[in-house]
């Protein structure tokens, strides 16, 4: 009798487990992933309940740990640096012409005041520019003697002094670097006046531009 009564109570506790037991089983459609494990571009690991944009390689994990899906999220394209470097150049040569247009309006009220300034900056340059002229005139001229006296002897089946000759490659070597400083002079004295005529039509540029 208490043999039956023990087995009695075994039935009666197993038939109260049994609803527990389902009670703990997963319901359909539980078992999909609730946690996701994700490698990003530098090669770090970590879990998150959702995918973030910085995650690359990506693996859903089920309650148990397990992996129910890997998949590679798509990568954006890489921003060329090259374009990055040309867009931020366009941003700084705006902000320069802002500027620079600023202060030419703020500057002038006038083209003819632009015209004085013009030749105020062009004095010095241009000044530079004829004494360097009449250096190359003298030594050109003195370089003529020496030649004309060399031409002479020669004429008259003389030897030529061997000071003679060269004081004439002197004077030569003088006039090439004449010429050369020459150049260069000129050429700075219009740049100045070419920026100063480019700035006289940015300006009637930005002053009629309204009207």
């Amino acid at each position: 009798m208490k043999m039956f009564r023990t087995l009695a109570s075994l039935a009666i506790a197993a038939a109260l487990a049994v609803p527990a037991i389902a009670q703990q089983k997963p319901k359909p459609g539980a078992s999909g992933p609730v946690m996701y494990k994700c490698v990003d571009s530098r090669g770090k690991i970590y879990y998150a309940d959702r995918v973030t944009p910085e995650c690359g390689q990506t693996e859903e994990l089920n309650r148990q740990g397990r992996v129910v899906k890997k998949h590679e999220a798509g990568k954006p394209a890489p921003v060329s640096k090259k374009s990055a470097a040309d867009e931020a150049g366009k941003t700084e040569d705006s902000a320069e012409m802002r500027r620079r247009d600023h202060a030419l309006t703020a500057t002038y009220t006038s083209e003819d005041e632009i015209d004085m300034a013009r030749d105020r900056s062009l004095a010095i340059p241009l000044q530079e520019v004829k004494t360097v002229e009449n250096r190359l005139a003298k030594t050109n001229m003195q370089l003529f003697d020496l030649k004309t006296q060399a031409d002479r002897l020669a004429g008259q089946q003389k030897a030529i002094p061997p000071l003679l000759l060269e004081e004439i490659d002197v004077k030569l070597k003088a006039v090439s670097a004449l010429e050369v400083q020459l150049q260069k002079k000129m050429k700075y004295a219009e740049s100045v006046r070419a920026r100063y005529e480019a700035d006289k039509l940015r300006y009637r540029e930005l002053t009629t531009a309204g009207k």
